[in-house]
C-alpha cells in the first residue's frame, strides 16, 4: 500500500477547527483512570489487553479527527457505538516502513492518533514523534511498546455476560481497567466498565462481579 503522507497531512488540516483545546478530550467515564479529563498533546498513552479500550480513548473527540495507524483489525463501527464519529476517522491499516513519517504527518490536523508500532520505536524516532505531537496539539495512543509513555492503561481482568451453560449470547463484558505511569495522578487509580456493554456503548459497571438481574454468572476471560 502506496501512503501519500503529505496527502493525509493536507486532507485533515483542511478541516481542522480553528481552535484547539489545551487537552485532548476523552469521554466522562474514562475520567477515573485518564487524570485532567483528558490527555495532553505530545503525550504517549499505551493500552493493553484490550483493542476496545484503546477505540474508547478515540470516542470522545467530538468534531476533531483522529488517525488510526498499523491497526487492520480496529473495528470502526464499535468506536461509534460508543459515541465516535467515523466520518472523523483516517484509516492506514499497513504505513509499510513509513510507520514514523505517516505517524508524524497526521499529529498535523488531528486530535489522536491511535497507533500500533511495528517494532519498539528507537528513542530518537519516539523524541520526534512526541515533540511533533506536542507542537501540533495532538495525543498519541499506543497498543505496541513505548518506552516512556506518559500513562499506561491495562485491562486487569474481563468478564463477559450472556452464556448459561452452553446457551445463550455474549452481551457485555465487565473490565478491571487500571492506570499508572506519570500521567496517572497516583498509582492504582481503577474502575469497572461496561466494554463493551450489551447495547455496545461503554458504561460504569458494578465494581463486584455479582450477575446482573435475569443473568446466568458471568464468563470470566483473562485480560
Amino acid at each position: 500500500m502506496m501512503v501519500d503522507v503529505n496527502e493525509l497531512s493536507t486532507q485533515v488540516t483542511e478541516s481542522l477547527p480553528t481552535l484547539r483545546s489545551a487537552l485532548v478530550p476523552v469521554l466522562s467515564v474514562l475520567h477515573d483512570v485518564v487524570p485532567e479529563g483528558g490527555l495532553r498533546p505530545g503525550t504517549v498513552t499505551t493500552v493493553e489487553g484490550s483493542p476496545a479500550l484503546a477505540l474508547a480513548l478515540t470516542a470522545g473527540l467530538a468534531e476533531r479527527w483522529c488517525a488510526v495507524v498499523g491497526l487492520p483489525e480496529a473495528h470502526i463501527a464499535a468506536a461509534a457505538s460508543m459515541g465516535g464519529d467515523p466520518m472523523r476517522v483516517l484509516l492506514v491499516d499497513d504505513p509499510g516502513r513509513r510507520w514514523a513519517d505517516v505517524v508524524a504527518a497526521l499529529t498535523d490536523g488531528c486530535a489522536l492518533v491511535l497507533t500500533r508500532p511495528p517494532d519498539r520505536p528507537a528513542p530518537q524516532v519516539a523524541r520526534r514523534l512526541t515533540a511533533l505531537a506536542r507542537r501540533n496539539g495532538c495525543a498519541l495512543v499506543v497498543t505496541g511498546p513505548w518506552e516512556g509513555a506518559n500513562l499506561r492503561l491495562r485491562v486487569e481482568a474481563g468478564h463477559w455476560s450472556g452464556l448459561g451453560a452452553g446457551t445463550g449470547h455474549l452481551r457485555g463484558r465487565r473490565a478491571l481497567v487500571v492506570s499508572s505511569g506519570r500521567g496517572a495522578a497516583g498509582p492504582g487509580r481503577r474502575v469497572w466498565l461496561w466494554l463493551p456493554g450489551p447495547d455496545g456503548s461503554i458504561a460504569l459497571a458494578e465494581e463486584t462481579l455479582a450477575t446482573v438481574a435475569g443473568d446466568p454468572p458471568a464468563i470470566a476471560v483473562a485480560g
